[in-house]
């Protein structure tokens, strides 16, 4: 049997919040209908929190790199965050965020103090949905690498994984709560993980959606066919979802305020599909047309960051599909790469 797996059951794990939520910012996936999001942990809605299930609709990277941030005379909550539910399809963005915002010459200090402050208890996907592709782009429905804990739901308990000093050290302050695991909860996790697994895959062949293999090229092959990209464009509002609901979208533009006597500067997300995304001093503006702007984004995912991490910057989380009022499919745009031709599908 492993050395860091261990056993807890719901009500100790919940328990086990109650007492953290006194030092720490707590949060917790809870679901409502089809859907499920993060928010603080309540004992009086123990029964709404879900740790299984699927990707929240909100990513994480906005707890660790938020939609909008003060940048000077930031007096933010400084408590240690734990973020429970975590899903693969978040974490794996970590390996493009953590690159961006804190490696290299210049570090994003305030990305760099959330990051460290913030433990990762991920959980596996219990289902998937038909916007689910995590496998086609090199993933999987259970985590692999970024995360401090992880709750593997079997019955009335959850199978627990240690994968960092932080969650050793949960695993000391809190024994009282943790057992040993039966050696039989490997093979039960394993079968579940197969399960969702196999679930992942018929939807991806369902639908025909390619992967990262037949992907590798297509946009630099492509990138000039105007006529193939203002096809895809036809039907996008500018209205940034896909931007602002990707766990692997980083952008982001500065600005300032004067407020009363006080003079304030805020980081602020920005999106590629917006039409001043990348207008400069002067009002120049190199992607002025809409369909540049979307190729800047196929661009970037499956060029750029190929080239860069040999990483596709794509997690396969489906939300932009769920969250493009266009009715644009990434999935669709890119076997349309693929091919070299497009015809827009039917609605579903």
């Amino acid at each position: 049997m492993q050395k860091n797996l261990y056993a807890i059951t719901k009500k100790d794990l919940f328990d086990l919040f109650s007492r953290l939520s006194k030092t720490h910012r707590v949060i917790v996936s809870y679901s409502k209908g089809e859907r499920l999001y993060f928010d603080e942990f309540d004992p009086s809605r123990e029964s709404n929190i879900e740790l299984g299930g699927i990707r929240q609709s909100q990513p994480v990277k906005s707890f660790i790199n938020p939609p909008r941030e003060k940048m000077l005379n930031n007096a933010k909550d400084t408590r240690p965050l734990i973020l429970a539910g975590v899903k693969a399809c978040d974490l794996s963005a970590f390996l493009l965020q953590d690159f961006v915002f804190q490696e290299g010459d210049f570090k994003d200090p305030f990305y760099v103090d959330n990051r460290n402050r913030t433990m990762i208890i991920a959980s596996d996907c219990t289902y998937a949905k038909e916007t689910c592709f995590c496998i086609a782009m090199d993933g999987a429905p259970y985590p692999k690498a970024y995360f401090d804990l992880n709750l593997s739901p079997i019955d009335d308990h959850f199978l627990v994984e240690v994968a960092s000093g932080k969650g050793n050290s949960l695993i000391d302050n809190f024994k009282m709560f943790f057992k040993t695991a039966y050696p039989s909860n490997v093979d039960i996790r394993q079968s579940n993980r197969n399960k969702v697994s196999k679930q992942v895959q018929d939807f991806i062949d369902k639908r025909g959606t390619v992967n990262t293999s037949q992907i590798k090229g297509t946009v630099k092959k492509n990138y000039y066919n105007e006529k193939l990209w203002k096809d895809f464009a036809s039907t996008c509002v500018e209205c940034g979802a896909c931007n602002l609901v990707c766990p692997t979208c980083h952008c982001f533009l500065l600005f300032d305020e004067k407020h009363d006597d006080e003079a304030r500067r805020y980081k602020i997300w920005d999106a590629c599909l917006y039409s001043s995304f990348a207008r400069v001093a002067g009002g120049a503006n190199p992607r002025k047309h809409l369909y540049e702007r979307l190729r800047n984004r196929f661009e970037k995912k499956f060029t750029f960051f190929p080239n860069v991490l040999n990483y596709y910057a794509c997690t396969g989380c489906g939300r932009c599909i769920e969250a493009c009022p266009g009715d644009i499919d990434l999935r669709e745009v890119l076997k349309g790469l693929v091919k070299g031709t497009w015809n827009k599908p039917p609605n579903e």
